[in-house]
């Protein structure tokens, strides 16, 4: 199959030859952009020739999605009822297989939604250092902040404190072009509480393959492993993202399974982008654990745009995605200028004052100065992580979390 090819009937395209610069001009891109096919394989040769992290690549403006990377932070909410349900599982098997339905139901948000209905998967805007995104997703509060530009750092929190169940994390990515796509090494962890049961779950981040670049027709794949682990050291969940065969078989298909006290509980298969389930042991059929096609994502309630800070992302990024939306590049690429160049002036401004960016809403605990409770834990489930090397040297944390609230 040619490395240019667009279709999605070959997942390894990241172990065909690499295209040079010089292929560049020979190559279809009929997926691009009406009018940008030119520029586009501009983009494409610097993509392929860059030797650093992909995600400080500025992008034009026709490869924006009109979204602020701030806000995939809410994804983990999208479907609230899976995740204030956590806590009334009372048996610790049956609560880390609502932890596991829980985390089903964030990635067809996180990693789908995006690009069907005939769309295409294209660049978010990097968020600036100390944006914020505050969205109510049904009762579920979530609330996001950029807390470091190098490397780029988003940290994000959602809550529910009536059935008291919160979330913290961050994600960091680390990209480079592979082949002919482009590898996502998610850097981070998302640490999740259950008040009622006094438990936290760690989890971490699957790599993403976007494939279909080199066609202007990309989309995501998920790779490698997902664990879930639990503080009580009894359960631990693990999710393989299997790759689509090379001839024939689906994309996005799972394998995984559920211990409790080191024996397989539950094994999970499917496809996340579409059925998952769960098999108890001993029993003979499959049950259904999450279907994202038949839940609708929950609608991001967020205040009026005149409301909002400047440093809120609608508000900051509103007259680039009103350029985007109308495909008016030209002023897209001017309002995004603006912003940036704005934060080189605020950055520049920063050092001559020797002074040094504090977050507003999140704190960072290391994980080697533990000495409470909280990250205590946090450290002893790092043991049971497999991607250890991805997981960062300690945590984001909301400055008024949930757990800091016991009483």
């Amino acid at each position: 199959m040619g490395i240019f090819s667009n279709s999605r009937t070959n997942s390894s395209e990241s172990f065909d030859k690499s295209p040079s610069v010089n292929d560049v001009d020979s190559m279809s891109v009929k997926n691009a952009e009406p009018g940008t096919g030119g520029q586009f394989k501009e983009f494409i040769k610097q993509v392929i020739s860059f030797t650093g992290d992909l995600s400080s690549l500025t992008c034009p403006a026709f490869f924006l999605n009109g979204l602020s990377l701030l806000e995939y932070g809410t994804y983990w909410g999208d479907h609230p009822s899976c995740f204030t349900a956590i806590s009334s599982a009372t048996d610790p098997s049956e609560r880390m297989l609502a932890v596991s339905r829980w985390f089903m139901s964030t990635l067809w948000g996180s990693y789908a939604s995006r690009c069907t209905g005939g769309k295409t998967e294209k660049k978010p805007y990097n968020p600036i250092l100390g944006e914020q995104f505050h969205c109510k997703l049904g009762d579920v509060e979530c609330i996001c902040e950029q807390v470091c530009h190098h490397p780029p750092i988003s940290a994000f929190y959602l809550q529910h404190e009536k059935t008291g169940v919160s979330l913290n994390g961050h994600s960091g990515q680390k990209a480079r072009f592979k082949g002919t796509s482009i590898k996502t090494e998610q850097v981070g962890r998302a640490v999740l509480y259950v008040k009622e049961w006094d438990e936290q779950y760690m989890i971490d981040f699957p790599d993403l393959m976007i494939r279909g670049f080199l066609t202007g027709a990309a989309y995501l794949e998920l790779a490698g492993v997902c664990t879930i682990a639990c503080s009580s050291k009894k359960t631990n969940t693990r999710i393989e993202f299997v790759p689509k065969p090379w001839f024939g078989g689906e994309h996005n298909h799972i394998k995984g399974s559920i211990t409790c006290e080191g024996e397989e509980v539950y094994t999970l298969s499917g496809r996340w982008s579409h059925k998952s389930y769960y098999t108890k042991k001993d029993s003979e059929g499959k049950q259904l654990l999450f279907d994202a096609e038949a839940e609708p994502m929950a609608e991001r309630k967020t205040a009026p745009l005149e409301e909002q800070q400047p440093i809120e992302s609608h508000r900051l990024w509103g007259p680039v995605t009103e350029a985007l939306q109308t495909k008016n590049y030209a002023v897209a690429n001017a309002e995004k200028t603006k912003i940036e160049d704005w934060q080189r002036g605020v950055r520049k401004e920063r050092a001559e004052k020797h002074e040094v960016f504090v977050p507003k809403l999140f704190k960072f605990v290391k994980d080697s100065s533990a000495n409470d409770e909280y990250t205590s834990r946090n450290v002893a489930m790092l043991q049971d992580m497999k991607r250890k090397n991805l997981l960062d040297e300690g945590a984001w944390t909301y400055v008024d979390s949930l757990h800091e609230r016991k009483s």
